[in-house]
């Protein structure tokens, strides 16, 4: 008969074995919970990287504006716009940054492009599309882990999102001479009205502005040198002297490149009911001689010597229009608008020029000022851009209450004028603007 203490000793040594099978699979497990643990820890690293750089690659394209005029277009249409799945061959710019980055070439992965309208705690720019968001999703196959009871696969996401924030400038008129005397002047009872916006004259002259029986509203009215008023003229609020000087907001815009004339050579008196395409024009553009309903088509309007002249009775619109005004010192003229004309331009809303109507070459040094006047009636959206020459409004003209900024080397009004603030920034250009993560 078998004693019981060699039965007690089996039965120990069958636990032995079960306790080191146990501690091998949950070694096992753990091993396993290791290895797949930091693979997806590497893996969401990666995928966040990924993220972010094709949240910040598009909202560098929007905020440029060749999301729209690539030939991968993303981010257009009218708001609120629809989320958007990559494909894995996709050409649009944030695709292409995720799958350079590890995260779209295959369908285990899933990159989503989607267009926030606000984002918690962050100011956006009022902007077409002010925010993208990228979404990178990736499945992956497990390893060790699955063989002690855990899943297959494992997802593993990262998201970021980019926008546009800026800056709108106070100021809608710029005097940008450093030392002239009557940099700004307003004369023979002009009455200028800045509706919400300010005056900067960078003139260090002790009469850098002169007001002359006239009356000037603003929002603020800042002199880097000294003022004259006089002939119970006013500016209201008090002018400020002594403030510093201002910089051009528009010093970086780009030259548009000159073109050949053939297209577009010398255009006078074109026929009631014309309409006029953007290119390079050389010799000008003048319409007279009882021209009406004469329309400009959107686009950028190159004007090598000649000018733009506009007399009345005329009719004229352009949407989306900027006019370069070039040529030599001795061929260069610059915009005329004269008695009854009726004339509506409105800057590009996007792209290089957006916010500009008219910019005027930097190397010109002519006496031929930009002038308004007579009876016309304006109605321009945009900014008058004159860095070298004279802005004139003179003999009653009136530009009506529009968004309009006026940047030139000098500013003479002798005729009312009415300048509404953009306060988006948006219709003049004038508004500093960045893009980057914002969460």
């Amino acid at each position: 008969m078998k004693t019981p203490v060699i039965a007690a000793g089996r039965r120990s040594g069958q636990a032995v074995i079960l306790m080191v099978v146990g501690m091998s699979i949950f070694m096992f497990g753990a091993l396993g919970l290791a290895i797949d643990g930091g693979q997806m820890f590497a893996q969401r690293q990666m995928a966040q990287a990924a993220a972010d750089a094709a949240a910040g690659a598009g909202i560098m394209s929007i905020l440029k504006g060749t999301n729209a005029t690539s030939t991968y277009t993303f981010a257009t249409g009218t708001p609120p716009l629809a989320s958007y799945v990559c494909t894995t061959t996709d050409g649009r710019t944030p695709c292409v940054y995720a799958r350079d980055n590890g995260f779209g070439a295959t369908t285990a992965d899933t990159v989503t492009l989607s267009y926030p309208a606000t984002v918690s705690g962050v100011t956006l720019m009022s902007v077409t599309v002010p925010a993208l968001t990228v979404t990178v999703q990736r499945t992956l196959q497990t390893g060790l882990i699955r063989f002690v009871g855990g899943p297959a696969t494992s997802t593993i996401s990262a998201k970021a999102t980019t926008g546009i924030t800026g800056k709108v400038s106070s100021d809608c008129i710029y005097v940008l001479n450093p030392s002239i005397s009557s940099a700004f002047s307003a004369t023979n009872g002009a009455t200028i009205a800045a509706s919400g916006c300010g005056v900067a004259v960078n003139s260090t002259n002790s009469d850098a502005a002169t007001v002359t029986g006239s009356t000037v509203t603003t929002s603020k009215f800042d002199v880097t040198g000294g003022t004259y008023i006089s002939n119970g003229g006013s500016v209201s609020p008090t002018p400020v002297t002594g403030a510093a000087a201002v910089a051009d907001p528009f010093a970086s815009l780009p030259v548009p490149p000159l073109g050949n004339c053939t297209a577009h050579p010398t255009v006078t008196s074109p026929t009631t009911g014309a309409t006029l395409t953007q290119g390079t024009y050389c010799g000008g553009i003048s319409i007279a001689n009882g021209a009406t309903n004469i329309t400009f088509s959107p686009g950028i309007y190159v004007i090598n010597g000649g000018g733009v002249g506009f007399g009345g009775p005329s009719t004229i619109t352009g949407n989306g229009v900027m006019f370069y005004l070039t040529g030599t010192n001795s061929t260069y003229a610059s915009v005329s608008v004269g008695n009854s004309v009726n004339v509506t331009f409105s800057a590009p809303t996007s792209g290089t020029y957006l916010g500009v109507v008219f910019f005027q070459d930097r190397s010109i040094t002519s006496s031929n000022n930009a002038l308004f006047t007579g009876g016309a009636t304006m109605k321009i959206t945009g900014s008058l851009y004159f860095p070298t020459t004279i802005v004139q409004f003179s003999n009653g003209s009136a530009a009506t209450s529009y968004s309009m900024a006026i940047i030139a080397n000098q500013v003479w009004f002798s005729g009312g004028t009415n300048i509404k603030y953009d306060s988006t920034g948006l219709s003049t250009g004038l508004f500093s603007k960045s893009a980057g993560l914002v969460q």
